[in-house]
């Protein structure tokens, strides 16, 4: 609950049409603010001043992620109860919002196109591999919601796709701000407008310990400076008796591991373990164009841990 002075200063910085519309397009997912001036028709400078008192009164959250600055209502919180309580007053079908909400979807699209163009890496899309991969990835973690999900090198998002749906909350993090400018319209485009995504290292995360239920880590551990490391994070974010889950193309995990003298299977269960993980189960899935290994592990038991 706010206090009497916290909610006057909430209704203050909503009670104007400009912020309002704010409010509404970026519950539907991040904007920067040459974007939000594009779907208000406003300038920049102007739109610049609302998103301030918007972000004062803490019902929007403001980050940088490369050369933009994005803005949106947080995933949950006090702040994210509160403009679900604004626009709830508001009919959904108002004509300001509905084509404010138009423009929004068009520049989402601009901006998932243009981010494609940039991205260094194409990468060849197999229909097929990605139902046979989704398929594999819902049958490890069952039908029980989710809870709390985190996506580590989300790229464009698939996973957050197919996962978040059964997610209360979900957050994508990879490197390239390119892939989470394609993320973006991907997934808010999907209606996930309880995804978050932003620019991270995954050998350093900016989130508090034991932050979530299920981590999930796509295709980035055998291209890792140091995978022990960035396992020993996600160890550091998932909670006790939290679940993650790995996905690692398997020509490639073998190639890094060659070095080793071990089989990649063998290497894989040393990273966990040396991370805290126990290893549960090592599921293959070869598809027409993928070698892929599905890893679903825990943290080890305290005893075995601290021994």
């Amino acid at each position: 609950m706010a206090s009497f002075d916290e909610s006057v200063r909430t209704l203050r910085a909503a009670a104007e049409p400009t912020r309002l519309r704010i409010l509404a397009v970026c519950a539907e997912g991040e904007l920067t603010v040459g974007e939000i001036g594009q779907v208000l028709a406003q300038s920049q400078p102007r739109v610049s001043r609302h998103l301030k008192q918007l972000c004062d009164a803490g019902l929007l959250l403001r980050f940088r992620e490369g050369h933009w600055v994005y803005y949106r209502v947080a995933a949950q919180g006090r702040g994210a109860d509160q403009v679900a309580q604004l626009l709830a007053w508001i009919e959904t079908q108002d004509n300001v919002l509905r084509l404010d909400r138009e423009r929004a979807a068009n520049v989402r699209d601009e901006r998932a196109r243009l981010a494609a163009e940039e991205l260094s890496t194409a990468t060849v899309v197999d229909d097929a591999a990605d139902d046979e991969l989704r398929a594999v990835l819902i049958d490890e973690l069952g039908n029980a919601p989710l809870g709390a999900l985190l996506d580590i090198g989300t790229g464009t998002g698939s996973i957050l796709r197919w996962l978040a749906p059964h997610a209360r909350e979900a957050v994508g993090v990879d490197l390239s701000s390119e892939a989470l400018r394609v993320a973006r319209t991907s997934v808010h485009g999907a209606g996930l407008h309880h995804c978050m995504l932003q620019q991270a290292d995954m050998h350093e995360l900016p989130f508090e310990a034991n932050s979530f239920d299920v981590i999930t880590i796509d295709r980035v551990l055998a291209d890792a400076r140091r995978p022990v490391l960035a396992l020993e994070e996600a160890a550091r974010l998932l909670r006790p008796d939290g679940r993650l889950l790995i996905i690692e193309d398997y020509d490639k995990l073998e190639a890094t591991n060659s070095a080793s003298g071990q089989h990649a299977l063998r290497n894989l269960r040393d990273w966990l373990a040396d991370a805290g993980f126990e290893a549960q189960r090592l599921r293959p899935l070869d598809t027409a164009s993928r070698h892929l290994l599905v890893a679903l592990s825990r943290h080890l038991p305290a005893m075995t841990a601290a021994a």
